[in-house]
């Protein structure tokens, strides 16, 4: 209960922050002095769960951390309650003394709530002060996490005694009978099923055999229709009719027929997927081959054509190898005091090697202390009457107990994610912010706080990176994630909402917006109260959804926004006001308008609309909304004047927190206006309104994506990244004098004829995108024009006939890519390609694609070119940020 009560705490902290700073403009009315006293009780709770949640404790401070955690949370539920209350009768222009007055006294229950859990606490620590300084002496590390940054800068796929097995995959693969033949891969989970799969898919022979390879993640939870959209690499598309199962897989089978193919079905659980699957896979008699892996024998035996290949246990030398290069980044331990105790630890972990890695990158973020890696493998040596898949998951769960309590919340949080999903990065940091999971400082913002969390997980190995700015978590890690979160009963209440009309059917959960069986459909027997009316809507939930709104006493929900015909909103969209993060994707062939009803959510820091067809427009009250950290509307959204507010009140809040903004059609980006955002990373605007402006105020940004630059007079040098649609001459010495660019994206280039950048610009260009060059006849560069160049990628270009040569010459270029371009200039990459190969060159990579998603990497005139899909290419070249794939990501 310890991590529920940290959690908890924490999430008040951020909700009282966010009231203080509100309170200041009357937003709401609030006795300040009640607040920071509120806080200071908070703080002292929260040091004391920091100082003594690692400890063995007994049942009364058991009791004391549920105490804390309820605490905190019916904390949260009265000032929300209150403040929305309050909110809403100023905008009415009521009154609002009874409403502050019952506000204030329910203000100091909660006060005197945490100072009565508070007196209890030096009773707490009389008892247990033997044993606190006994387990801060024999666990240190795992309060006070140090260690060497080598260990966390090695790579979190380290591959050790694999190859002979992949050897004899390989063989399987590529040699024996040509019809088809069905091999499987069997073994316990963490023994690296998955890992030689992966290496055996990926092998320069196997690739160079196969006209086409597949690789097909089933789990437990599958969808036959995925399955064989990613087969098809289709997405559906919005608003057109969905094909059926025999449609789409009769398109796979036609994909496949006359190929000689290779397919990889990982983590199978059941003959399930393939019944429903195996009829289109035809037998073309040219040595096509389906492997699965699978944890279950009895399986692998009956769907295999040949024997289960078993994966068994790394020998003893093999998992201290294993185990060293993950603890010590090295072969062998470099510390003589540790060595015996690290032989023994490794041996311990019984050849799993999933178990070694998790435990040797928990040490490596450990103080090389003896006591406490004497601590740990007496530990591990308790397990030892335990069956294999006990002890591996005991050797997990003491993993997670060495955590700091800060990332405890965050790794357990994975469990909301499906099995094998690939999570975007970027969209699990603004979860956890909404989640409250993030402790706030005053030197760093929440994004940079989480973003260290995320490389805390990643170092340790519990969460592993899947591609490009997306990552996972392995099966066994979720299970634990399960398990380790009922133990904890966390108290939760609906942060975060998701909706999807397009999808929307009778049994939609009201929170996630997934369809529900109606066998399990469930009504919450509460009465909501919807804003502006009274109302007995009683939504629909999920069982995992159920949990959020079980706790709430007085559930209450705000119109956010619906289609406004002839005066009357169609298709509302209604959110809890606890919400902290909402996703909103709908179908409209109309404008989507507020009701103006916004300003209620006063906790919403995400707020991203996907709409089909039409424009959001936003009330101005969303300039009273200092909390929001994320604003984005796709395609377009309208965003008003802040004047429109200002003369309701004379001293509006600055939208400090706000990190992206992508909200900007007909955006009047005046002085004003930068000034209520001075904090924005990330600004994406359509279409510029008014007069020129300069952006050089906007200290922080670092990504700028608009139409053109033709009202920009001035960049401010913080500048990351930058995406403009339009480009004209004058525009390039603008860009080139950037001093921190590091990616480059430029397009529709109709008046650039010549392009001879100039040596001393672009001097720290990483990623550069043209397309669209149409006008581009001419263009003279070499390594000193853009020194560090690491990927480049081009555009239609119906003109220009060769890549400048010294561009080759880069030493840090990764790869080319072309897309619609003309034979002359993909003739000039090959030839570059091959003068790079001839000097020893074998990093760099072309690609050639077909501006359908398709094409081919160039290989030598001896080898076969290796057809892929852009889906497949790991090179982190600009994502489209088109219509279909902005709402997809919702």
């Amino acid at each position: 209960m310890a991590v529920a009560a940290y959690a908890s705490l924490v999430s008040l902290t951020n909700i009282l922050e966010n009231l203080h700073y509100r309170a200041q403009f009357n937003l709401p009315r609030a006795d300040m002095k009640q607040v920071e006293k509120l806080q200071e009780n908070v703080q002292f709770l929260l040091k004391f769960v920091e100082l003594h949640s690692e400890r063995v404790i007994p049942d009364e401070l058991q009791g004391l951390w549920r105490q804390m955690a309820k605490a905190a949370f019916e904390a949260e539920d009265t000032i929300n309650f209150h403040v929305v209350n309050l909110l809403h009768l100023r905008h009415q222009e009521e009154t609002t003394d009874a409403a502050f007055s019952d506000f204030c006294e329910d203000m100091e229950g909660l006060i005197q709530n945490l100072c009565t859990t508070k007196k209890s606490l030096p009773m707490m620590e009389e008892i247990r002060q033997d044993d606190r300084v006994q387990e801060q002496s024999s666990a240190s590390a795992s309060v006070s996490i140090v260690g060497s940054s080598d260990a966390s800068e090695h790579a979190s796929n380290v591959v050790v005694g694999i190859d002979k097995h992949v050897s004899r995959i390989r063989d399987k693969l590529i040699r024996g009978k040509s019809n088809i033949q069905i091999i499987p891969v069997v073994g316990m989970g963490g023994i690296g099923k998955t890992t030689l799969a992966k290496c055996a898919f990926d092998d320069s022979f196997v690739v160079d055999h196969f006209d086409l390879r597949i690789w097909f993640s089933i789990s437990q939870e599958y969808s036959v229709e995925q399955i064989l959209r990613i087969g098809l690499q289709e997405k559906v598309e919005y608003g057109h009719k969905r094909e059926s199962l025999d449609e789409l897989g009769n398109k796979f089978y036609q994909k496949l027929f006359g190929r000689r193919y290779l397919i990889v079905m990982d983590d199978m659980w059941g003959s399930g997927a393939w019944d429903e699957l195996r009829k289109f896979f035809p037998d073309n008699e040219n040595g096509s081959r389906i492997m699965f892996t699978t944890r279950l024998k009895d399986l692998a035996t009956s769907l295999g054509s040949c024997d289960p290949y078993p994966l068994t246990f790394l020998d003893e030398h093999t998992s201290w190898e294993l185990f060293c290069q993950n603890a010590f980044s090295q072969i062998g331990c470099p510390y003589d005091d540790l060595e015996n105790l690290a032989k023994d630890i490794a041996k311990s972990c019984r050849g799993l090697p999933l178990a070694i890695v998790v435990i040797g990158r928990l040490l490596a973020k450990s103080d090389k202390n003896a006591k406490y890696w004497e601590n740990i493998t007496k530990n591990i040596s308790s397990l030892a009457s335990m069956g294999d898949d006990e002890h591996c998951f005991k050797i997990l769960s003491l993993s997670y107990r060495s955590l700091p309590i800060h990332l405890k919340p965050c790794f357990l949080y994975m469990r909301f994610f499906p099995e094998d999903d690939r999570i975007d990065v970027n969209n699990l940091i603004k979860l956890w912010i909404a989640e409250g999971f993030i402790k706030p400082t005053s030197q760093k913002s929440l994004e940079d706080i989480a973003s260290e969390y995320v490389k805390g997980l990643l170092d340790r190995n519990l969460i592993f990176i899947r591609s490009i700015e997306k990552c996972g978590v392995h099966d066994l890690l979720r299970d634990l994630c399960l398990t380790e979160s009922a133990s904890e009963n966390f108290i939760r209440s609906p942060k975060v909402q998701r909706i999807r009309s397009h999808y929307h059917t009778d049994a939609c959960c009201f929170i996630c917006s997934e369809e529900i069986n109606g066998a399990v459909a469930e009504k919450l027997l509460k009465t909501f109260h919807v804003f502006s009316q009274w109302s007995e809507f009683n939504p629909l939930y999920c069982d995992a959804c159920k949990p959020a709104y079980s706790h709430i006493a007085r559930p209450r929900l705000v119109r956010l926004m619906g289609d406004l015909i002839n005066g009357v909103y169609h298709r509302e969209i209604l959110l809890p006001t606890e919400v902290h993060y909402a996703t909103i994707c709908y179908f409209f062939g109309k404008k989507l308008i507020s009701p103006r009803s916004q300003h209620l959510l006063w906790n919403l820091q995400t707020l991203i609309i996907g709409v089909i067809t039409g424009r959001t427009i936003l009330p101005p009250e969303i300039w009273e909304m200092p909390q929001l950290r994320h604003l984005i509307c796709k395609p377009s959204g309208y965003l008003p004047d802040p004047t429109a507010t200002a003369t309701a009140s004379h001293n509006i809040p600055i939208l400090k927190n706000l990190q992206i903004l992508s909200a900007g059609f007909a955006f009047k980006c005046t002085d004003n206006i930068l000034a209520r955002i001075p904090n924005v990373k990330d600004l994406e605007i359509d279409y510029f309104e008014g007069e020129s402006f300069d952006l050089r105020q906007l200290q922080e940004l670092e990504s700028l994506c608009v139409w053109s630059l033709h009202k920009i007079r001035a960049i401010p040098n913080s500048l990351k990244r930058l995406s403009l649609d339009v480009t004209r001459p004058e525009d390039m010495p603008i860009i080139g004098s950037l001093p921190r660019l590091e990616s480059l994206k430029i397009g529709y280039s109709y008046h650039v004829t010549n392009w001879n950048p100039v040596e001393g610009e672009f001097l720290h260009l990483k990623e550069l995108y043209i397309s669209h060059a149409y006008g581009l006849v001419c263009w003279s560069a070499d390594q000193s024009h853009f020194p560090i160049l690491e990927r480049l990628k081009m555009k239609t270009f119906p003109l220009l006939e060769e890549i400048p040569w010294g561009i080759g010459d880069i030493p840090t270029l990764e790869s080319i890519m072309l897309e619609e371009c003309n034979d002359s200039l993909i003739h000039s990459a090959k030839e570059m390609w091959e003068e790079q190969q001839s000097m020893g060159n074998d990093s760099l990579r072309v690609y050639v694609m077909d501006g359908k998603g398709k094409g081919y990497q160039m290989v030598d005139d001896n080898s076969k070119p290796q057809e892929f899909d852009e889906t497949e290419v790991t090179v982190p070249f600009f994502k489209k940020k088109d219509r279909v794939q902005a709402l997809d990501e919702l």
